[in-house]
């Protein structure tokens, strides 16, 4: 496997784990068909990665309408290091239907912080990182009626937001 596609595969990875755990407050609201649709700006070193991710989300809503904005998420290892982060860009405000299904595109700037400690993990990596004690920091913010209301949760175990297959 080439850097270039294991960079993509850490990068979608971290985009489908924060966009999955971005509403686990509500457990009705279903998650489905995300996709990474392009990779932009992608720079990468030894000590850092960046990139605009594209991704489209489809969003099962049985509640009321609503506007998602301000996403930021970031992963944590085990031993407190920061992995990288995830966020939509200031002004992005995403519509969700009310009862009805939602396909939400944004893109994403996802921020790895120590590229080789994920490219270590290598092709099992969404095994490994949702089996270890890996945890996700998020908030974000939804409005109902106009006035926004910001939600933030902590050390969000990352193995309940990955489903993996056997």
């Amino acid at each position: 496997m080439s850097m270039r596609t294991a960079i993509k595969k850490v990068l979608m990875l971290a985009c489908a784990a924060v966009l999955l755990c971005s509403c686990v407050d509500y457990s009705k609201i279903a998650f489905s068909d995300f996709r990474v649709t392009s990779i932009d700006s992608l720079r990468y070193s030894l000590t850092d990665m960046s990139a605009i991710v594209n991704s489209n989300l489809t969003v099962d809503n049985p509640y009321f309408a609503m506007t998602l904005k301000d996403f930021e998420a970031e992963v944590v290892a085990p031993d407190g290091e920061s992995l990288g982060e995830v966020r939509m860009d200031d002004g992005t405000l995403l519509d969700i239907a009310a009862k009805d299904k939602t396909l939400l595109e944004a893109p994403l700037r996802v921020r790895v912080r120590n590229p080789l400690k994920l490219l270590s993990l290598g092709t099992d990596a969404v095994r490994v990182l949702s089996e270890e004690d890996y945890k996700v920091n998020y908030s974000f913010a939804v409005s109902r009626g106009g006035k926004f209301y910001k939600i933030n949760k902590k050390n969000v175990p990352l193995g309940s937001l990955i489903k993996t297959e056997e």
